[in-house]
């Protein structure tokens, strides 16, 4: 169990890697990172950046009170990395200590 963070919001992911395995190239493939506010504070998320255009994230844009979960989604083209093994970061900034969290996404690309 996961004790509260106090006098601030604090961001707990569920994984920090998502693995999409096996895909074709050319496919488009969507995943999702669980978190948790364990703070005890609003927790607002500011900004995702992803490390290249082939990667869009969607995440929630309203505050996420604390011990309420949120989703951060991922969707990865893989058009052009025929036979590559990808790894591509996520980063999350938020009102949190460090304001930044780095996520992974990996595939092997067929």
């Amino acid at each position: 169990d996961i004790s509260v963070v106090e006098n601030q919001a604090a961001i707990k992911f569920e994984n920090d890697i998502l693995n999409f395995h096996s895909i074709n190239e050319g496919e488009k493939v969507t995943g999702s990172f669980k978190f948790k506010n364990v703070g005890d504070h609003d927790l607002v998320i500011s900004d995702v950046q992803v490390n290249c255009g082939c990667t869009v994230a969607d995440y929630p844009h309203n505050a996420i009170k604390p011990g309420k979960e949120g989703l951060i989604s991922v969707s990865y083209d893989s058009k052009g990395a025929k036979g590559m093994r990808i790894e591509k970061n996520v980063t999350v900034y938020s009102n949190t200590k460090p304001s930044a969290t780095v996520l992974k996404i990996i595939a092997e690309v067929e």
